[in-house]
């Protein structure tokens, strides 16, 4: 058995997000099209001698016992009975409240890291379970690289990515809390009914087709860019830059532009980061997860 397992946790991108209303659970049902891209983390899981002993390393906005990285470990130690020690180190590179998935990426690279490293035979159904309960977008990120995404989050239809796009990731410079975002978007969209609500196979037909003709849309964006109009002044320059498309990313507070021409998204990283944002040139993934083992 290998002593230890190198994973990259990669961000992702809405480029459609449809949300809802509250659902007798007390969530809110999504429509999604998830798209997984470059920009990562990268996770190095070790096991020790020491049982009963996990140690997590990493630059985090809480601490280390309220991240998800140790949610997972926890998780996948109680499923599979395993109780060998762990050292987790992240390297965290996706930044945080920002909509880009990072927490959910890093809690699906250690469930599956801790998977492959201690061979505890749980399966890819098993660990997308103890995912969504970690967050609802966990189970995505256990192997798809673009998908149609419902329910809660935690209903995932893979498709085929495409990879003939530069994408620019923006961040303005604070985060977004997920819990806030829905909370102002209850008390200022109380009925979502005239909200543009493309059918799963519109959005596949869109998706495949000409990228300025994408008819995407996120729920949060106009409620969270009137608050943090940082927000929409990067789309604004994204769109100006030559993006074919530009969008909030989740619940924010990040945004991303979709581009044709790789040399155009060069030029506007070098236009977003005079303007003050910190801006991340990447790509659309063919795969959301790699493992080496060492």
């Amino acid at each position: 058995m290998a002593e230890s397992v190198r994973a990259r946790a990669a961000a992702k991108v809405n480029l459609h997000l449809r949300v809802y209303g509250r659902r007798n659970d007390g969530y809110h049902a999504i429509l999604s099209l998830f798209q997984a891209v470059s920009l990562a983390d990268s996770i190095v899981i070790r096991s020790l001698k020491e049982s009963d002993t996990i140690e997590i390393t990493g630059d985090f906005d809480c601490p280390p016992e309220a991240t998800t990285v140790y949610k997972a470990a926890m998780a996948y130690r109680e499923a599979s009975g395993i109780g060998t020690g762990l050292s987790i180190v992240v390297d965290k590179r996706i930044p945080a409240g920002a909509g880009l998935g990072g927490g959910s990426s890093d809690a699906a690279a250690v469930l599956g890291g801790l998977e492959a490293l201690l061979s505890g035979g749980l399966g890819r159904e098993k660990l997308s379970e103890l995912g969504a309960a970690i967050g609802s977008d966990v189970p995505f990120f256990l192997g798809a690289n673009a998908a149609l995404v419902s329910g809660r989050g935690e209903l995932v239809r893979p498709i085929a990515a495409r990879s003939d796009f530069s994408l620019l990731l923006v961040y303005p410079g604070f985060a977004v809390g997920t819990a806030g975002a829905y909370s102002l978007l209850d008390r200022s969209r109380p009925d979502d009914s005239a909200e543009p609500d493309p059918s799963p196979e519109r959005l596949l037909e869109a998706y495949r087709g000409d990228i300025g003709a994408w008819p995407f849309h996120n729920s949060f964006e106009p409620f969270i860019g009137a608050s943090k109009p940082r927000i929409l002044e990067a789309k604004a320059l994204l769109l100006e830059s030559g993006a074919a498309f530009a969008a909030m990313s989740g619940s924010g507070s990040s945004v991303f532009g979709a581009f044709e021409d790789g040399e155009v998204a060069a030029e506007a990283e070098r236009r977003l980061s005079r303007a003050g944002f910190s801006a991340f040139a990447a790509c659309p993934l063919a795969r959301t997860a790699s493992l080496d083992y060492y």
